[in-house]
């Protein structure tokens, strides 16, 4: 097993980690300037996670392999148990899949993935505070960007009926699979972009970056009946900027929620929109 390690600006770091969805990563050194960050990977998934990475970093423009360095197998279990902890987010907990959790709220499982110490990242945190209160029973899902389908589990076990978890990276998917069959919920786990689904869920999700929502918001607009809940939108620019072209969609907002990540000068937000009354 390889741990890569990574140095990357910390104003970019964000935008990798929503963009490396679905993999988790060990947060090593973190200030203002720069975000030194290990991720962990099978001897045989190597030359694929290294090119991913590289990809990311060659579309923000930044980013450096600092080392690349061999780790005891036989430790890899136990470093999982020592740095995920269970994580709170009312009325959900997200376990580690060996962890038996007998309080009053709602598992969510993760099996051991490529990583460990995520942490979760806030704006999926942002999102799996929404779904409780958007997603009623029998709702029809559809998670953008599924990444590891804890958004889509989540859904599911508040009682959602019909629930699709899309990815263009196919990683993600079988992640989203693994972690459906952990928690044993039946999510429809599909390699695809929302660019190819031409029905209407009456929940939307999308945990995606402001790049993606500037070229095709008016497109996800047109999935959801009742709601669409996003986030991965980052400081005050962003936030202006996804306002605006929600009222350009006569999209009306309902809530607005917000995120503040350690070493970050600005939040993360989330936002909850449903069609204009007058459509």
């Amino acid at each position: 097993m390889k741990k890569l390690i990574y140095s990357l600006p910390t104003s970019l770091f964000e935008i990798f980690a929503v963009e490396f969805n679905g993999y988790g990563f060990e947060i090593l050194n973190r200030n203002i300037e720069e975000t030194v960050f290990a991720i962990y990977v099978e001897d045989n998934e190597l030359n694929s996670v290294k090119e991913a990475v590289q990809e990311i970093f060659e579309d923000l423009g930044n980013g450096t392999l600092i080392l690349e360095e061999d780790i005891k197998e036989e430790n890899w279990e136990e470093k999982w148990k020592e740095h995920f902890k269970p994580i709170k987010i009312p009325p959900f907990v997200i376990i580690p899949e060996w962890e038996i959790y007998e309080g009053d709220l709602i598992p969510i499982k993760l099996k051991i993935g490529k990583a460990f110490g995520t942490g979760l990242h806030p704006s999926t945190q942002i999102v799996l505070s929404l779904i409780p209160e958007y997603i009623e029973k029998g709702d029809s899902v559809l998670d953008i960007g599924t990444g590891s389908g804890i958004l889509s589990i989540a859904s599911k076990k508040i009682g959602a009926g019909l629930v699709k978890g899309i990815d263009i990276q196919p990683e993600a998917v079988e992640e989203c699979k693994t972690n459906s069959w952990e928690n044993e919920v039946e999510i429809l786990c599909e390699k695809k972009s929302f660019e190819e689904i031409n029905e209407r869920y009456d929940i939307v999700l999308a945990n995606l970056q402001i790049d993606i929502f500037k070229e095709a918001f008016d497109k996800i607009s047109k999935l959801f009946r009742k709601y669409l809940i996003i986030s991965g939108i980052y400081g005050e620019k962003e936030r202006s900027q996804i306002l605006n072209l929600s009222k350009d969609l006569d999209l009306e907002l309902l809530k607005e929620v917000s995120k503040k990540d350690e070493g970050l000068e600005e939040k993360w937000y989330g936002f909850v929109f449903r069609h204009s009354k007058k459509n």
